[in-house]
């Protein structure tokens, strides 16, 4: 076989090598000159050490890619030191007396002024509202220095404060340091409004001084409006400018206030939308490459099959990581994805209406940081068609959920979940819910461990909430999680030799649909029953593959039941739990029990440990195995120890 062709792309500020490019579109362009002159041949376009900057997108169409055996691949060096950003250096300007006598004092001497590009300087708002299944909108931009992301300027500056008196799109905060307010034509709000796994911002239009404090008004109501002493904190103000890695936008006078962290005064504002954008091109490889600071998506994938993006950090981005949509035989593996605005990774492929499998693949990754703008709703890993594999990742440290499972036959397994929701409530670490169709999701040989609630907020590890069945939950360690596996009234699921430690209740089944959420069950036009509507359940192969579905709105549709809870072991951990209506009787229960006797140290190890080894010995004699994750694999980072995405 040839040897492949070269395409070099020099880094920022170097001159282009004999026969390269100086821009990666340009590169992109030869590779395509060059397949037409030789469709089989193997191209490899090459990116420099260094920097590589775009302002807008970079497309690849079906006339680009490669062939099977021979794709077109797009490559930095080993060593991940080829950065493509979508973003601009800030050039510093004199500050105006006139703001910095606004400023707080602790921030007098510490806060730069730079002059923004014209896509930061033009949007009237820094953001569009965030709010329950709103649109994947990005920021009108965002802003970095030598350590990551910063944030808009905010009040507190640390946790949130409370909204008293809520009345439609109005409430009152106290504690605001006067004048406060003053010339703050965008201001936010954003918060926990009314239910702790809904987070949204929204703009404020009026502020006016009260007895009680200062009364706000909001462009619209939140989702089911304003709970008391719902948490809360105001957005972009100047007063808020009071710390490093925050920063505030003067949009009449084109000019952004920021303070840097580090001794680096270097400020960089997000400004092309997109990375990579790829409609209908297969036979794509994307590898070692650090990819960061776009305002949305750092890489769409819609359409074509084998689009692999390898060895990669994606990090610091307004919207999700990587988006596939459409596509076949598709994924990512072993990359880094931390820091995203909203999820870290789109996985939707695969056809429902024939259950025919998309093969996407999220694999052998570790997803950090993500929800960093949007905090609920927005999980790691969003999952949805037929047939996606979420397989050997490491999953930590995020306001948000791990995996989002819409569709059917989805495999989450071998992963380590830890560390998330703080500050959420009623929202699970691995979730599905409202879909009776949405079946023959495996979720298998996990490590879940440090998914706890606080004093005012409840959490949860599986959570099959409103109904959803058909899944199985097998060979999973729980350890200290609270809630690990929940059935939200759901039927037709299996949770069987898994290990609960230090997690408690360790199975919770409830039958929802006949009491507070009946009208789910009852309604022709709720979401549930659309849901069932949707899919054509009496089709051969609906029938074949799931025989219990065709029938079921004329088989006690509310109840819970049909569950199989077997042989699983439970360890310094309550029994299963039955509530609102869930009836033991109703399910297949055995061999559910403890080991005989606890190891000596054990206790101490269910409060620390998180090594799977260390809790071998229960299974002992049980007939349960413990999971064996790959952590070799998935604790991998590609970055070295530097801040992701620098």
């Amino acid at each position: 076989m040839a040897a492949p062709i070269e395409i070099r792309v020099a880094a920022e500020g170097a001159r282009p090598s004999p026969g390269g490019t100086a821009t990666l579109a340009e590169a992109l362009g030869e590779a395509r000159r060059r397949r037409a002159r030789d469709p089989g041949a193997a191209i490899v376009v090459a990116l420099s050490s260094g920097t590589h900057r775009l302002a807008a997108p970079v497309r690849l169409g079906s006339q680009d890619g490669g062939k099977a055996g021979a794709p077109l691949v797009i490559r930095g060096p080993a060593d991940g030191s080829a950065r493509l950003v979508g973003s601009r250096r800030l050039a510093p300007v004199p500050l105006d007396p006139a703001l910095a006598a606004r400023l707080p004092a602790a921030a007098r001497g510490h806060v730069r002024a730079y002059r923004l590009p014209p896509s930061a300087k033009a949007p009237a708002r820094i953001q569009a509202p965030i709010v329950l299944n709103g649109p994947p909108t990005p920021p009108a931009f965002e802003v970095f220095d030598g350590e990551g992301a910063m944030h808009p300027a905010r009040w507190p500056a640390e946790g949130f404060a409370k909204a008293e008196g809520g009345d439609g799109p109005a409430f009152t905060v106290s504690g605001l340091p006067p004048g406060a307010l003053s010339g703050e034509p965008d201001l936010w709000a954003e918060g926990y409004w009314r239910w702790g796994w809904l987070f949204e911002a929204l703009p404020v239009i009026r502020t006016a001084p009260t007895g009680a404090g200062t009364r706000l008004t909001l462009d619209r109501t939140p989702y089911e409006g304003i709970r008391p002493g719902a948490p809360v904190r105001l957005v972009h103000l100047l007063a808020g400018l009071d710390r490093p890695g925050t920063w505030w936008r003067d949009a009449k006078a084109g000019i952004l206030l920021a303070w840097p962290r580090g001794a680096e005064e270097t400020v960089e504002v997000s400004v092309a939308e997109t990375l990579l954008s790829v409609e209908g091109a297969s036979h794509l490889r994307v590898e070692s490459l650090r990819l960061a600071m776009a305002r949305g998506d750092l890489v769409t994938v819609r359409g074509g099959r084998d689009v692999v993006i390898a060895d990669s950090v994606l990090s610091l981005t307004g919207g999700r990581g990587a988006v596939f949509t459409g596509t076949q035989d598709s994924g990512l593996q072993r990359c880094d994805i931390a820091g995203t605005g909203a999820e870290g990774v789109v996985l939707s492929g695969g056809d429902r209406r024939t259950l025919t499998p998309g093969g996407l693949f999220l694999r052998d990754s570790r997803l950090t940081g993500y929800a960093r703008r949007e905090r609920t709703q927005h999980p790691a890993v969003a999952l949805d068609g037929v047939g996606a594999e979420v397989a050997g990742n490491y999953i930590h440290d995020s306001p948000a959920y791990a995996v989002h499972i819409r569709g059917n036959d989805h495999r989450v397994t071998g992963n380590e979940v830890a560390n998330l929701l703080a500050g959420a409530t009623d929202s699970g670490a691995i979730y599905s819910g409202r879909d009776w169709t949405a079946r023959g999701g495996v979720i298998a040989n996990n490590l879940l461990h440090d998914i706890r609630g606080g004093p005012e907020t409840e959490v949860k590890g599986v959570y099959l909430d409103d109904m959803a069945s058909g899944f199985t939950v097998t060979g999973n360690l729980f350890l200290r999680v609270d809630q690990p596996v929940f059935l939200g009234g759901g039927r037709d699921n299996r949770v069987d030799g898994n290990v609960f430690v230090a997690s408690s209740p360790a199975i919770h089944v409830d039958s929802r649909g006949q009491t507070w959420a009946r009208d789910a069950v009852t309604d022709p036009q709720s979401e549930l029953r659309a849901a069932y509507a949707a899919m054509p359940v009496e089709s051969p192969v609906w029938r074949a593959r799931y025989p219990r579905l065709p029938g079921l709105l004329y088989d006690r549709p509310a109840v819970a039941t049909g569950n199989v809870v077997t042989d699983n072991l439970i360890v310094l951990s309550d029994p299963p739990r039955f509530t609102d209506g869930g009836e033991a009787a109703e399910q297949n229960l055995a061999r559910n029990r403890g080991p005989a006797k606890i190891p000596a140290g054990l206790e101490a190890l269910a409060r620390t440990s998180v090594n799977p080894a260390d809790f071998a010995g229960l299974a002992v004699g049980s007939g349960v195995r413990l999971p064996t994750i790959p952590f070799d694999r998935m604790r991998r980072s590609a970055t070295a120890g530097a801040p992701f995405g620098r």
